[in-house]
């Protein structure tokens, strides 16, 4: 039982929310999207778009495209008010979407139309045209002024008061406007027709049923939407003048409005045509790699239609500016979407393009948001104010009136990820809904009848054929004029039968008399009745009056406060313009300093590219100076020490010559005593005189026969076993490290370490890095210049490093060196005793010639060398 009472209470709750729906829904109107499909431009370019019906297409999407890779070649299907085929006339498509509009302005009812679509599309040439098919704005020109040819009021009867409304002038005031315009422009005016565009040549179709008791006016405006700002493309002036920016504000009928907006008032198609063209003239248009003539901006043609009733009498307007009614209807050709990876577009276009695709978002952002709203009765804040276009058009989405939207689309396979984004805009703006415009009759609420102007055609009609001549045979029916019977009959009293005619005149007396006398009943009833409304009138009068005096007082307040506001709004404009003018001032001024800088720029990375470049031909030229220097001075080492071997080489036998021929010449104990004396007089720190290595013989003792044999200069010297060792065997831990091949020295050259641990190559950390071994040794051998064997033998100390290795600091080199006599057993007897003498008081040389004796040459620079 509880649950069906909560069931019927809420099917009670939800019954006056479902008729409320109904009735919102049935006072709406959603937004009607018609798609017109553009022919295809090239005979092998492949469609992405197929029509399935009058109403829906498809989109296949081609491989190369985005979404055929997101979406997994999914078509998308989407259903319009009506669907143009690429075929479709300008006729047919004006017949559709445009004829409605313009049958709704003439009945009071604000209309807006815009194409949509990417840049390419055919979005100008459905609204514009060309020369020989014109668009929907000609079209609706003619149609307008067909209408209402003979229904037009004189020029400037209806003038702008600059806030969105209009003053109602007498006929004098009106004329006089037209004198001063007679004496503006006395010669004649130029022809700004234009040869590419056309007015429609075909017959137009007249819309009935439009108030004939009405007078009417037509006024144009064109503006551009460019890099969000409003530009009055009407302004007076050449073409060429800059335009001033416009501001949009709301006016007393909550409706959006261009203030400042030029409007020109137009009697004919032609005369608006031209306007529209002047200010076409003056429109953004650039060359894209996708369109030669592409729109840079959105343009606004803007047609006002003004009518107010006649008076009582049919001729003139009632001069009461409450009793004007103005529709508009607004044709707004928007720019097209575009990408920039396609168009790669640059400067100013890429700042053109961005600033359209933003609009557009704006567009589609505000239409999302007005759709929630009317779909889940959510209030959220609608952000129009974000771009100009909607911040324009707020009072049809949110107002009353009829919109209609035309997407125009490119069948190509190349342009199907930009048209695919036109569809979904196209499918949101679909559901949203407008609310119906109603009609109100000014006329009725004024107490005047139709057909007045229809009566006063007649009445001039009729009095003009009265004062013809002709005119007396025409029969006139006075029915409506009071009379009290017809004329009296022909009286002649010439018999004695005049008594039957006195008989029927008294009648007919009798009969004027008895009708004379019901008249003055009617007309005293109707004194009675006209007399109680005048004291009716005279009760409302005073009432009136005194609710009149105390209106004036209170329309004198808001007449000193609206003047006070208009004051402050006037010195805000003014500001405002001056804080323009300021900033468009500073921003040329930022741009030329930018241009300067940019321009010192490329001087001084012209400057710096200029000096790096001849900075690296200096350098390339130091450098070859520099090799070339290097090599002079190479070459002149080489030959300075060429010059000094050889000097030293001819001293050397010279030196040789000269001791040979004193031996000579001198007896043998002599020279024995010589002997004796220069080996006693060496002593190890003395430096003995240079011998030549042929002339000295070998310690041990030689055959003759190998004595007379011519021994090289080159090859391996032999050891001499009678030397003693060298002083490198000290005691401590040693490590040795030695090549394999040796070679045999006995023991005068081998150095003897004990407590040594031999290496021929080191291949693991413990082979140094142990506790017993504190001492490095590293041997080599090689051949000197004069191909005698050298050894020398590098010492360090082992110092253990932080991570657990060691490293070896060299602190001593000792070089030890021999030579082999190679001179005649004769020639050299002598000197062998000699030489073994000399030896045997140096414990560590062998027998050396004197100028490189062969002590141990020791460098105390500490090298180190890290291990491992």
């Amino acid at each position: 039982m509880k649950s069906a009472k909560s069931k019927t209470r809420l099917n009670d709750m939800r019954t006056p929310s479902r008729s409320k729906q109904n009735l919102f829904q049935e006072d709406r109107d959603p937004v009607h999207v018609y798609c017109r499909l553009r022919p295809m431009q090239n005979e092998n370019d492949i469609s992405c778009i197929n029509i399935l019906s009058p109403t829906t297409i498809v989109m296949v999407p081609p491989p190369t495209t985005v979404s055929y890779r997101n979406e997994n070649s999914k078509s998308m299907k989407y259903t319009f008010k009506e669907v143009f085929p690429p075929e479709a006339n300008q006729q047919e498509v004006f017949d559709k979407v445009a004829f409605p509009l313009v049958d709704g302005l003439l009945k009071q009812k604000n209309g807006l139309l815009f194409t949509y679509g990417v840049t390419g599309s055919g979005k100008t040439f459905t609204m514009t045209g060309d020369t020989h098919n014109c668009g929907i704005l000609p079209r609706c020109l003619n149609v307008i002024f067909k209408t209402i040819n003979d229904l037009q009021a004189h020029k400037y009867v209806f003038k702008p008061d600059k806030m969105n409304m209009f003053d109602v002038q007498s006929e004098a005031e009106a004329m006089l406007e037209r004198q001063k315009e007679l004496h503006k422009f006395k010669s004649g005016r130029k022809n700004n027709s234009n040869p590419d565009l056309a007015m429609s040549n075909s017959d137009l179709t007249k819309i009935e049923g439009i108030n004939e008791d009405n007078q009417y006016a037509v006024f144009v405006t064109y503006i551009e939407i460019y890099n969000n700002s409003v530009f009055d493309l009407l302004e007076d002036g050449p073409p060429s003048r800059s335009l001033s920016t416009k501001m949009i504000r709301e006016d007393a009928s909550h409706k959006m409005y261009v203030h400042s907006v030029t409007e020109i008032e137009v009697k004919s198609a032609e005369e608006a045509f031209e306007a529209f063209y002047l200010g076409l003239k003056r429109k953004r248009m650039a060359h894209t790699n996708l369109n030669a003539d592409s729109s840079r901006s959105h343009s606004v043609f803007t047609i006002r239609l003004v009518q107010a009733p006649v008076d009582q009498m049919g001729e003139a307007v009632i001069q009461n500016k409450n009793s004007v009614a103005i529709s508009q209807l607004s044709l707004v050709d928007l720019a097209g979407s575009e990408r920039t990876n396609r168009t790669q577009n640059t400067g100013d276009r890429l700042r053109e393009a961005s600033n359209i695709n933003k609009s557009l978002m704006t567009l589609r952002t505000c239409l999302e948001m007005l759709r929630e709203n009317q779909l889940n009765s959510a209030k959220n804040k609608v952000p129009y104010r974000e771009s100009k276009i909607t911040h324009l058009f707020k009072s049809f989405f949110e107002g009353k009136g009829q919109v209609r939207m035309i997407v125009c689309a490119n069948s190509r396979a190349e342009d199907y990820d930009e048209t695919l984004q036109v569809m979904r805009f196209a499918e949101l703006a679909s559901e949203v809904e407008v609310a119906k415009a109603q009609v109100n009759d000014i006329a009725s609420t004024l107490g005047l009848m139709s057909g007045r102007r229809k009566a006063n055609r007649l009445f001039h009609m009729a009095r003009d054929k009265i004062e013809r001549p002709e005119a007396k045979e025409l029969e006139i029916d006075l029915g409506l004029v009071y009379s009290l019977g017809p004329d009296f009959p022909s009286l002649e009293l010439n018999s004695s039968q005049a008594a039957h005619i006195i008989k029927e005149l008294m009648a007919h007396l009798e009969m004027r008399i008895s009708r004379r006398e019901t008249l003055k009943r009617i007309l005293a009833v109707k004194d009675e009745k006209f007399r109680s409304a005048l004291l009716d009138l005279q009760k409302d009068v005073l009432e009136l009056s005194s609710e009149n005096a105390s209106l004036n007082a209170q329309l004198s307040t808001e007449k000193r406060r609206n003047q006070v506001f208009e004051e402050r709004l006037t010195r805000t404009e003014n500001e405002v313009l001056s804080f323009q003018k300021k900033l468009t001032e500073m921003t040329e001024y930022s741009s030329t300093l930018k241009r300067d800088l940019q321009e010192k720029d490329l001087l001084l990375s012209q400057y710096k590219l200029d000096k790096a470049k001849q900075k690296k031909l200096l350098e390339r030229k130091y450098q070859h100076k520099m090799a070339a220097e290097h090599e002079k001075a190479k070459e002149i080492i080489s030959e300075k020490e060429r010059l000094e071997n050889a000097n030293e080489e001819k001293e050397n036998r010279l030196r040789i010559i000269e001791n040979a021929l004193k031996d000579r010449a001198e007896k043998v104990p002599r020279i024995d005593m010589g002997a004796q004396t220069s080996v006693r007089d060496f002593t190890p720190g003395s430096t003995p005189r240079a011998l030549p290595a042929h002339l000295l013989t070998p310690f041990s003792s030689q055959s003759k026969e190998s004595s007379h044999t011519p021994r090289s200069r080159r090859g391996v010297a032999v050891a001499n076993p009678r030397h003693r060792r060298s002083l490198s065997a000290d005691g401590r831990g040693w490590v040795e490290h030695a090549p394999n091949k040796l070679v045999p020295m006995g023991t005068v050259m081998k150095p003897s370490i004990g407590n040594s641990k031999l290496v021929n190559k080191l291949t693991n950390v413990k082979d140094i890095a142990n506790t017993k071994i504190s001492k490095y040794c590293l041997i080599s051998q090689e051949q000197d210049t004069d191909g005698e064997l050298e050894t020398k033998l590098y010492k360090g100390d082992i110092v253990p490093t932080c991570g657990g290795g060691a490293q070896v600091i060299f602190n001593d080199v000792e070089m030890l060196k021999q030579f082999s006599p190679t001179k005649d057993r004769e020639s050299t007897s002598n000197r062998t005793s000699g030489c073994a003498r000399h030896s045997g008081k140096r414990r560590d040389t062998a027998c050396s010639p004197p100028q490189t004796p062969s002590t141990s040459k020791k460098q105390r620079d500490v090298l180190s060398i890290a291990a491992f």
